[in-house]
């Protein structure tokens, strides 16, 4: 497997040339279907996970060209501005936590004033990362704090199946499918909600893990998206790169540290070896020489379909997920500072 070293490597060499002018990073477009449609990609958003990152990578002493002082200040001075997402604030709630903590009363006051419709709009991947927010940082304190972190629990314990996977906000083209990635991101929120003492949701932890494990294809690939409903595979291709090598381990280690049963080392050796080359064109997507990762790989682009994306009549789940032809793929060799700043969360220091 891959030395953590090197992926390290890869995401501090690559990230300086995708900073903008402004001092956040540039936003990477959604690959359709397997990443949120409901709210486009912004520059904040990947600046957020950049410094998440880069301060995941200062706690272990490792070198970095950045200034996280100038890249928060930026990042806090847009938050107040229009169409910031609660993903977003939570986001930048998680790392003002681990940022020193001065701007968290700012960040909770504007998280307050834009969940004042309550949760039930938002993409699971934005209600995970607000939960990991409230959670990381001192807002969990006060009858007033408490109140808006049972808000978000109560809306996650809403969206859970029986299998243990989570239902997504409607999108109708896509039916009940969901990104897998977006339980990946719940599954980590949930386990830092267990670390904080809400033991009460270890068996919810639990039955996360196993319904993800169970997901998981014997490539180590994890489908680009799932039906959460019938706790299989909606459509497997694309599959990124980012939810094989740092998505999936940041949240199943998150699950192993809390001691449960479930043995998830080899799913997370599987998926990075599938990066490595293990996969179906079986070329790797980590190149330490050329310091890059690949998004992932995609289906062809056919006539008639929006983008690299899914055609409308692959997204209707009608039974089995369809194993597409070898040859119908591709790499995308795009380079996403999003993807980078998971990168480093997930191995920076290991």
């Amino acid at each position: 497997m891959v030395e953590p070293r090197a992926l390290e490597r890869i995401a501090l060499t690559r990230l300086p040339e995708l900073q903008v002018a402004s001092g956040l990073f540039r936003a990477t477009a959604r690959i359709e279907g397997v990443e949120d449609e409901t709210e486009p990609a912004t520059a904040l958003q990947a600046g957020i996970v950049v410094l998440l990152g880069l301060l995941r990578a200062e706690e272990s002493d490792t070198e970095q060209p950045f200034s996280t002082g100038a890249l928060r200040t930026r990042i806090l001075g847009d938050l107040g501005g229009s169409g910031v997402s609660l993903g977003e604030l939570g986001l930048a709630l998680w790392a003002e936590s681990r940022a020193g903590g001065e701007a968290i009363g700012e960040i909770d006051g504007l998280i307050r004033r834009a969940s004042v419709r309550g949760f039930d709009k938002v993409p699971l991947e934005q209600l995970s990362w607000l939960a990991s927010g409230l959670t990381e940082s001192s807002v969990l304190t006060g009858e007033s704090a408490a109140g808006l972190v049972d808000d978000v629990r109560s809306e996650i314990l809403g969206r859970l199946t029986p299998g243990g996977l989570s239902r997504d906000v409607h999108v109708r083209r896509l039916g009940n499918a969901a990104p897998v990635a977006s339980q990946f991101h719940l599954l980590h929120a949930l386990c830092q909600m267990v670390r904080a003492g809400d033991q009460d949701l270890r068996e919810r932890v639990d039955r996360l893990v196993g319904g993800l494990l169970g997901l998981q294809r014997a490539d180590g690939t994890w489908p680009g998206l799932i039906d959460p409903v019938r706790s299989e595979a909606a459509v497997i291709y694309p599959v990124l790169a980012v939810t094989q090598v740092a998505v999936a381990p940041i949240a199943l280690r998150a699950a192993s540290e809390l001691g449960l049963d479930a043995e998830v080392e080899p799913a997370i050796e599987s998926g990075m070896k599938w990066a490595e080359g293990g996969n179906v064109l079986g070329r790797s997507l980590i190149h330490e020489a050329d310091a890059r990762i690949d998004r992932g790989i995609l289906p062809k682009r056919k006539p008639g379909a929006i983008g690299r994306g899914i055609s409308s009549a692959a997204r209707r789940i009608t039974g089995q997920a369809h194993e597409p032809d070898p040859k119908q793929l591709i790499i995308d060799p795009a380079a996403s500072s999003e993807d980078l700043g998971w990168v480093l969360e997930a191995w920076a220091g290991r």
